[in-house]
């Protein structure tokens, strides 16, 4: 396999949520997408804005920004791939 897009980001100061029971409350119940990041072969939720308007993550290693927008004639798909 390929090392090559394998990530180590420096993860000092950053919580990380490997369970529902670590889900920060504020999270708890907002909807989310799954999203895999192309650049980095990783997968990561992004949860719904507190204004409701967009889905917005960032890549767990490279930090590329995904932004969907949500609004009327939209899709009723979960997961999506940011090439």
């Amino acid at each position: 396999m390929d090392d090559s897009h394998h990530c180590h980001p420096d993860t000092d100061g950053l919580e990380t949520f490997g369970s529902a029971n670590t889900i920060p409350a504020s999270l708890r119940g907002r909807p989310w997408i799954g999203i895999r990041f192309d650049c980095c072969g990783t997968y990561t939720r992004v949860y719904r804005n507190a204004d409701g308007t967009a889905y917005q993550g960032r890549c767990p290693c490279c930090l590329r920004t995904a932004r969907l927008s949500v609004g009327p004639g939209g899709t009723d798909a979960r997961f999506f791939v940011a090439e």
